[in-house]
């Protein structure tokens, strides 16, 4: 009964995405057409065609990968670090630091957005990729999952490579990183999906065109006369498609780092 809720569950899920990618085939005419087809009745790329030569997407996708790709490296490198440092360390004021990795759980975005901005313009990143960057590096979600999962690694193996004479950055980079490769991969995947999908920061951030993200551009894909949705479509599959790699190309160790990160707390 369980597999059968799942598999509706997933087809429910998933009926936009597959109107998104059969509507993005359409030609204009057919999009508007009454009462709507699920199908395509003749295959058109009119969608993507225009948005690649009238839009910079190439620039757009390029700043994104930046944005997107630095900030899952310094993400998973901190929340690695402070997981292990945590998890593993001893010293004082361990426990309250703990806590307050989980208290920052229940702070929204929202709520410190307003800060969030006067820090970035102080810092002179306004209108700066960096500025996307730099803010956003540090997830609670995923110093959490960090911390519960090195509570899993036996501390036997540290204390050997110890007496064998190994210093904190040769365990932590020869046994811990190895033995976190679930955990790399989960946090790779929620860090590179959150900076893909950003859509908040970048708005109060970004000025300036030429630096605009997928998700910013997107935004502002509107003709004079009217909303062209072939190539609305389009646009969003395209930005959909990096995102569903990565998540086929690391799901087994994506289930591994989420089933071992979420079931030591």
């Amino acid at each position: 009964m369980k597999k059968v809720i799942i598999i509706v569950l997933a087809v429910l899920f998933m009926i936009p995405v597959f109107w998104t990618i059969t509507s993005s085939l359409k030609s204009m005419n057919e999009i508007y057409k009454y009462p709507p087809s699920i199908f395509p009745e003749k295959v058109s790329l009119e969608g993507y065609i225009n948005v690649i030569e009238q839009s910079d997407f190439p620039r757009y996708l390029a700043n994104t990968l930046f944005v997107a790709i630095i900030s899952t490296i310094i993400t998973v490198f901190l929340c690695v670090s402070l997981g292990y440092g945590l998890a593993k360390g001893i010293f004082k004021y361990k426990g309250f630091l703990t806590e307050v990795v989980i208290v920052t759980l229940f702070v929204t975005a929202q709520v410190i957005m307003v800060p969030l901005f006067v820090i970035i313009r102080q810092l002179g990143l306004m209108d700066s990729l960096w500025g996307l960057i730099i803010p956003a590096v540090f997830t609670p979600t995923g110093a959490f999952t960090a911390i519960q999962y090195m509570k899993g690694i036996p501390n036997e193996f540290l204390e050997s490579a110890k007496v064998d004479g190994a210093g904190e950055w040769q365990i932590f980079s020869r046994i811990v990183l190895p033995l976190s490769k679930p955990l790399i991969a989960s946090l790779s995947i929620f860090s590179f999906t959150w900076r893909w999908n950003d859509f908040v920061l970048p708005l109060i951030v970004i000025n300036s065109g030429k630096k605009f993200t997928i998700q910013l551009a997107l935004a502002t894909l509107q003709g004079q006369y009217g909303i062209p949705w072939n190539e609305i479509l389009a646009f969003s599959v395209m930005a959909i498609i990096p995102t569903l790699v990565i998540f086929l190309l690391f799901q087994n160790l994506f289930m591994k780092g989420i089933s071992a990160g979420g079931l030591k707390y």
